[in-house]
């Protein structure tokens, strides 16, 4: 995967930072949310270094659509990196044993200090961060029981901060989704991309798809073999194989086969973890 510099910074995400900056001083824990398949290059720099004295938490979501023995290397790179990282699938799990795991240290003093002081019990206040679409809002109803944050499978869903009242012991802020400025590394924009955390119009469908089908032929030959019944994609550019599953896939405008409704088709279909557990990065040893 390889492509230029990208510049993709909307307006809202400026403020957001600002909204975020002037909250971290009054939470006491931060739970990052990012793509297990991709969670080094979900991780904003502008996020990460807000509050480096807070205590922090990242959580690899989407597990179910990422590689498993990809997420087990991940889980031990950021432990081993001194980041407490866990992993599951938001819409499945319950989150509050987590949560209540890693903040009971702060619960614990808290309660000491209130009692002291004769102050009422107060709930350890949680911020949940990270870029658009890589689950927050999911975990924000999943730790609730019900809905109470909006949640939508495209970049830019939630646009504003969301105070809520999970228990006596906890009050989480949801946040709007930030992404980096810039993108030095042109793979990880074309990355953050197929995961749907950037707009679609930013960089074009069909470069997408020759990205996501190199990088399914050299890691994942199978699966774009038995998804779309090819029997052999040995020697085959991307252009061909975009052809194949156009004609498997019964994708036309007019009488020709359609290489573009076959890119967009190829680009969902990873999107909704119907291609099967890939992930799009490895860490380093």
């Amino acid at each position: 995967m390889s492509q230029q510099n990208v510049h993709y910074f909307p307006g809202h995400m400026s403020k957001a930072i600002k909204i975020i900056s002037g909250f971290v001083k009054s939470v006491e824990l931060i739970v990052e949310i990012v793509d297990a398949r991709a969670p080094l290059s979900c991780r904003n720099p502008m996020l990460t270094t807000l509050a480096p004295q807070k205590a922090w938490i990242l959580l690899l979501s989407k597990e179910d659509m990422a590689d498993p023995a990809v997420t087990k290397q991940w889980l031990d790179y950021f432990g081993k990196n001194g980041v407490p990282c866990v992993s599951g699938n938001l819409k499945k799990e319950k989150f509050v044993n987590i949560l209540n795991r890693v903040a009971s240290p702060f619960i614990a003093a808290k309660r000491e200090k209130e009692k002291r002081i004769g102050m009422k019990k107060q709930p350890v206040r949680v911020m949940i961060i990270g870029i658009p679409n890589v689950g927050k809002s999911t975990l924000i109803n999943n730790l609730r029981g019900k809905k109470v944050a909006a949640v939508g499978n495209k970049a830019g869903v939630t646009r504003a901060e969301q105070w809520i009242k999970l228990s006596d012991d906890f009050t989480l802020l949801d946040t709007p989704g930030v992404l980096p400025m810039n993108y030095p590394d042109g793979a990880q924009a074309i990355r953050l991309a197929l995961l749907g955390t950037m707009r679609e119009e930013v960089l074009p469908t069909e470069e997408l798809s020759y990205a996501l089908l190199g990088y399914l032929k050299e890691n994942y030959p199978s699966i774009l073999m038995n998804r779309f019944g090819i029997e052999d994609i040995t020697g085959m550019d991307s252009q061909i194989i975009l052809q194949e599953i156009a004609k498997k896939r019964l994708l036309l405008e007019g009488p020709n086969l359609s290489e573009t409704k076959a890119a967009y088709l190829l680009i969902k279909e990873f999107k909704d973890g119907l291609l099967g557990p890939i992930s799009l990065e490895i860490p380093n040893a």
